[in-house]
């Protein structure tokens, strides 16, 4: 027969009382249970929670012609943004568009223009290979930051095509082969294979949906280098344009890259808390960069 037990408890000011039916096993988990209750800490008040301050955020790019764009922003709370985001609406909301933006080198200033949604550009800069160039940002509403880099030296394709791949499981990707001269110089590269559609610079720097290969001339130094590998970011087809891009940059911006992929984030992160990624803008954050990048439209 199976024994029945009850347990009656009472408690008062001066502690529990147990009734005198019982099991002696149940008082002894009772009690345990009151004992690791005891030892919870009441949650504490929390106050005077410090947020990230918001910073002007830096982004900038080269263009034949002696032409620089630079795309300001604020940086952003993490749960603010995410891979869903609308790459133009969020541009929108976080350009700054209050700022005077210059480059100057040599005793020479250039201002540059703002176009829109806080994209400004400077047209007819004689920037040179080696020179070191600043660029210094005022916001009325954000302050100001300044950067200093050096324009890096054009490295162009000898020869590169590109041709469809299948591989075992059915993915579908691009196979590239390239050709460079290496200078004696240490460089330091980044190739880039995306399809080739119009974006703008912010969409561009926003969503990058490209697969980007990154090259030291350890090996090769001052010699010819040909190598040949697969983008495996998206599938590519028979027909399909895509776009494949060289460009030679500074081993800080290489790092600066490194970092950023292999977190493997699609937003650009440098935008949001809590990654924090290397930077040469003084006060903010972003990469301030001039290299030109040679790139080359092929039909698969």
């Amino acid at each position: 027969m199976d024994a029945k037990f009850e347990i009656r408890v009472n408690i008062s000011r001066r502690g529990i009382l147990v009734s005198d039916k019982f099991h002696p096993g149940l008082l002894m988990v009772l009690v345990a249970a009151l004992w690791l209750s005891s030892c919870i800490p009441d949650p504490l008040d929390v106050e005077d929670l410090e947020f990230p301050k918001t910073r002007i955020v830096v982004s900038s790019l080269m263009l034949p012609g002696n032409s620089v764009a630079v795309l300001l922003t604020r940086s952003i709370g993490a749960l603010e943004a995410n891979k869903e985001s609308d790459p133009r609406k969020l541009i929108s909301e976080i350009a700054i568009n209050d700022a005077e933006v210059t480059i100057s080198f040599d005793n020479s200033v250039y201002r540059l223009n703002l176009l829109q949604d806080g994209v400004y550009q400077g047209i007819g800069i004689p920037l040179v290979a080696g020179r070191q160039c600043h660029l210094k940002v005022v916001s009325s509403s954000l302050g100001e930051v300044s950067a200093t880099t050096e324009v890096q030296a054009p490295i162009y394709f000898n020869t590169v095509k590109a041709e469809p791949y299948v591989n075992e499981y059915q993915d579908h990707w691009a196979q590239v082969t390239y050709t460079i001269k290496d200078p004696p110089t240490p460089n330091y590269y980044l190739l880039n294979v995306q399809e080739a559609k119009r974006k703008d610079l912010a969409e561009n720097i926003l969503k990058p949906d490209a697969y980007t290969r990154q090259v030291e001339d350890k090996t090769f130094n001052d010699q010819e280098f040909s190598e040949m590998f697969r983008a495996m970011n998206k599938n590519f087809y028979p027909g399909d344009s895509i776009e494949v891009s060289l460009s030679n940059v500074s081993l800080d911006y290489f790092n600066y890259v490194k970092l950023r992929l292999e977190n493997q984030l699609d937003l650009v992160e440098v935008f949001s808390e809590p990654i924090y990624y290397p930077t040469n803008v003084r006060g903010g954050r972003g990469f301030f960069t001039l290299h030109l990048t040679d790139v080359r439209v092929i039909v698969l």
